[in-house]
């Protein structure tokens, strides 16, 4: 019997097939994988290039999984435009791989990139024959594209939290940037070649190093740049530590022509060999700072310099310092633009502590003189635009006496001609000096303390179109105090002790502070302004429209529309406390003014007000304005009590006569937008409640009118009244108006009455003084007697009915009915003539003439009611009309908003 043969294992096989099997599914996969993003990335590439007007290809893209997670983009082509002949960009290769493994494991919390790469980058910058670069062309393609009104930038957000990304390299490799000259006869080709740039262990906690090499217009590297940082945060934003400057010296003629005719560069060599460790000198940064070695830019010449001049620029540093105790130290420092030299030597020791010190500490500027140097650099006038011309007198020293050390810093402009459009102008020779002196720390909190002096005598004011202020007269400004800059998280904070203002003959003092904290969206801006002065005239120091139109050029400027933005005063905080004893505004006299302003974002609250003013009192405390959100609205609501107003010097400033005499005593609780009359006649809207005292209406003597036409209807010869011009008012006068639309209407009738007669109307106002009242006028019995030469001898007062329109200060009777008053006088003047021919039967019979005065008040009162009737749908039809506009105007706000 022969020996069984053993049976052959299968499940190797079925092994191996399921393995194959897996293998081609995987590639099959991420073949199609290849195939879906190539497409996906040529059709953006389609879309990109309709965007530059250049076509846009990507050659081929590959993908892996093992053993990392890998991305490879080869031959990217940003072609050529019309004319240029050449690529904008060529690129042969990004690699990125990505370690699969702690991604899926950590969840996405573990980023780690092991290579990011970027190879065989080349830029052809063209110059064509018309003197355009195929960048510039680049450039207008997209602006011509970016729409015409811009979003509003969103608010800043909190940096991303980046922790969890880690990159091990990320480099760009053996990139070129050519330079073509196409613009002459014969092309031109120059590059910078040879460009490395590497990253290594890029992640937060770790500081970064970033290494730069090229060889600019050279076969072998000759520039070379580090910068290294401190460790990164999480947002992995870097706070640059320290940067190495190396650079041979480099021909920088032939990169001319591609920089631009604006530049116009013709010449000159570049060489540098600086090192800075930033330190603290950088905001988030830390430690001590220092500059050593320097850079030189020699033989510079530009297109345009008077008689070929050569420009050499030079900075050559051996400076240390420490932000944190205020130490400088000065072994070398030179800075060179042509003519130009700013050099420094010395120590300061302990600045920001409470006894600095200082050793023969200099800073000197010589010839800072912009003009002189745009001799040099053409390019320059335009930036300077005829603004400055003058050389700029710089002195700063260390001294003083062993027990007080000061660092002071003197800028004299005397020698400078100024033309700041819209600012401000002064001649060369006008005095303007600014003096300052750190005298070393505050005694609590580190803070510098200073004290500055300005003198601007010699500064013309009034191209800003405010200040009244010109050449020779007072401007001078002194203040004393402390600065802390902003560093870690202390906010950055200046507080004035002393603040003191003379400006033409008058004298402002008092303290001010400021801070400012967070960035962005959550920035707070906070400060307070106290200021006392013993006289004022606002008037006098600011400029008159009429002043504005022929500084402005003979025309009046209209009021520039503010910003749009309706958070722009948000994070803003602010007391202010002003203190004057005579100030004139606005043609008005204020006296012993005290205010206590509040802010906060747009919304300013008036917590304490109170002046003399016309002979009285007015306090305006609870009022309030808002800034926002556009200039041309400023809210606002006016809550004030008066007390003793004289009311004829009041109106005297606006109104051509006089109008109203007397003194007021009342409360104003009034809500509009803006300032000027005509928002003012629109929506202004409130109350005003008081009482006259010793009234007297000037514009016109109501009984005196009211007797002329009387007279002409009587059947009789009869004497109009004598009118001295004025209508006597009661001694208290109680009344309240009620402001809607710009209309004030009378809450209830005006009545009084006084010996010849008693008098009740109704009605409004308009804000430009036009009258619509009407009323009755009660004539007295002297008065009728008077009017009639004694025939007739009423015993009742006789009313007649009168509406009042016009002008305040010229008012008109109109709408008057004399009749009924006529015929009741009549019939009392033959009363009267029966009394005397009959005795005591004469009486009876002129009770039946006259049937006593009842008809004439009851056509009066029927007149008066006919009238009341017509203001109260007058009123109605002007509230009617006034919610139609607000309706359209918000239609129209609405269609703005849709664009339609």
């Amino acid at each position: 019997m022969s020996e069984q043969q053993p049976k052959k294992k299968r499940w190797p096989y079925v092994l191996g097939g399921i393995v194959l099997f897996l293998v081609a599914a995987v590639a099959v996969a991420l073949w199609r994988l290849d195939a879906i993003l190539l497409q996906q990335a040529r059709a953006e590439a389609t879309k990109l290039s309709q965007t530059l007007g250049r076509p846009v290809e990507v050659g081929d893209i590959s993908t892996q999984l093992i053993p990392h997670l890998g991305v490879e983009v080869e031959n990217v082509v940003v072609g050529a435009a019309e004319g240029e002949q050449v690529p904008l960009a060529e690129l042969k290769g990004i690699d990125v791989a990505v370690a699969v493994w702690p991604a899926i494991t950590s969840r996405g919390q573990d980023l780690q990139v092991k290579n990011a790469e970027v190879s065989g980058l080349t830029v052809n910058v063209v110059r064509l024959p018309d003197g355009t670069t195929n960048l510039s062309r680049l450039q207008e393609k997209l602006a011509q594209q970016q729409p015409k009104e811009e979003e509003p930038p969103p608010a800043e957000e909190q940096p991303t939290d980046l922790s969890a990304v880690r990159v091990d390299r990320a480099a760009l490799t053996d990139a070129t940037i050519r330079f073509i000259d196409r613009g002459g006869a014969q092309a031109r080709e120059l590059a910078i070649s040879d460009l490395d740039v590497e990253v290594k262990d890029l992640r937060a906690g770790k500081p970064l190093e970033v290494v730069l090499h090229a060889a600019v217009l050279a076969e072998k590297q000759n520039f070379h740049l580090t910068l290294n940082t401190t460790p990164l945060p999480a947002s992995l934003i870097p706070v640059p530590e320290r940067v190495v400057l190396k650079s041979e010296p480099i021909d920088l003629a032939p990169l001319g022509p591609f920089l631009g005719p604006e530049m116009g560069l013709q010449a000159g060599t570049l060489q540098a060999d600086w090192t800075a460790q930033l330190g603290a000198a950088v905001p988030g940064g830390v430690g001590p700072t220092n500059l050593k070695g320097g850079l030189r830019a020699q033989g510079l010449r530009f297109a345009g310099t008077e008689g070929g001049k050569a420009l050499d620029v030079v900075l050559d540093t051996d400076v240390t310092g420490d932000m944190n105790t205020g130490d400088l130290s000065l072994q070398k420092l030179l800075v060179e633009l042509g003519p130009a030299r700013l050099t420094g030597k010395g120590q300061v020791k302990g600045l920001l502590t409470e006894t600095p010190a200082m050793q023969d500490f200099e800073l000197v500027g010589q010839n800072l003189d912009p003009a002189v140097l745009a001799e040099y650099y053409p390019p320059l006038r335009k930036q300077l635009a005829n603004q400055i011309a003058g050389p700029i007198g710089l002195v700063v020293r260390g001294g003083g006496t062993q027990e007080s050390q000061a660092l002071t810093a003197e800028v004299d402009l005397t020698p400078v001609r100024l033309r700041i459009p819209e600012q401000l102008s002064k001649e060369a020779g006008a005095p303007m000096r600014l003096t300052a002196r750190l005298t070393g720390a505050a005694a609590s909190g580190g803070a510098m303390r200073f004290d500055a002096k300005t003198d601007l005598s010699g500064v013309d004011m009034r191209p800003g179109l405010l200040l009244d202020k010109r050449p020779g007269q007072t401007f001078k400004v002194d203040a004393a105090g402390t600065y802390q800059p902003e560093g870690g998280k202390q906010p950055l904070k200046v507080d004035l002790s002393r603040l003191s203002v003379a400006l033409l003959e008058y004298t402002m003092a008092g303290t001010a502070s400021y801070s400012q904290a967070g960035q962005g969206a959550k920035q707070t801006m906070a400060f307070a302004l106290a200021l006392e002065s013993p006289r004022l005239d606002v008037d006098e120091l600011m400029m008159t429209d009429e002043e504005v139109a022929a500084t402005a050029g003979g025309t009046p400027q209209e009021e520039e529309e503010g910003p749009s933005d309706p958070k722009r005063f948000n994070g803003m905080r602010g007391d202010m406390s002003f203190k004057i004893g005579a100030l004139r505004m606005n043609e008005m006299d204020l006296s012993n003014m005290v205010a206590q302003l509040k802010m906060v974002d747009d919304l300013i609250t008036v917590e304490r007000f109170t002046t003399g003013i016309y002979g009285g009192t007015v306090s305006a405390s609870g009022s309030s304005v808002r800034l926002g959100p556009e200039a041309a609205q400023r809210p606002f609501e006016l809550k004030a009590e008066v007390k003793g107003m004289n009311m004829a010097q009041a109106l005297a400033p606006r109104v051509p006569r006089k109008v109203l005499d007397g003194k007021f005593d009342g409360q104003m609780n009034l809500s509009g937008v803006g300032y000027e009359m005509k928002s003012l006649q629109d929506r202004l809207a409130g109350a005003i409640d008081g009482t006259l005292l010793g009234g007297a209406f000037s514009g016109l003597d109501i009984p005196a009118a009211v007797s002329g036409p009387l007279v002409k209807a009587l059947p009789f010869a009869g004497k109009v009244l004598d009118s001295d011009g004025v209508t006597e008012l009661a001694d208290q006068l109680p009344f309240g108006v009620t402001i809607k639309n710009g209309v004030a209407q009378l809450s209830k009738p005006i009545t009084w009455t006084r010996p010849e007669a008693a008098m009740s109307f109704d009605g409004g106002i308009r804000l430009d003084g036009t009258l619509d009242l009407a009323g009755t006028v009660n004539l007295g019995p002297p008065l009728i007697e008077k009017m009639t030469m004694g025939r007739a001898k009423p015993t009742d007062p006789v009313p007649v009915a009168v509406k009042l329109t016009g002008k305040a200060w010229s008012p008109e009777v109109t709408e008057l009915d004399v009749k009924p008053a006529a015929v009741a006088i009549a019939k009392m003047a033959a009363a009267s003539a029966a009394t005397e021919l009959l005795g005591e039967k004469g009486k009876e019979v002129g009770k039946v003439i006259t049937g006593g005065t009842d008809a004439a008040k009851e056509a009066a009162q029927a007149e008066a009611e006919k009238r009341k009737k017509e203001l109260e749908e007058k009123a109605r039809q002007e509230a009617e009309a006034a919610r139609k506009k607000a309706e359209e105007e918000a239609k129209k706000r609405l269609r703005g908003i849709f664009g339609r």
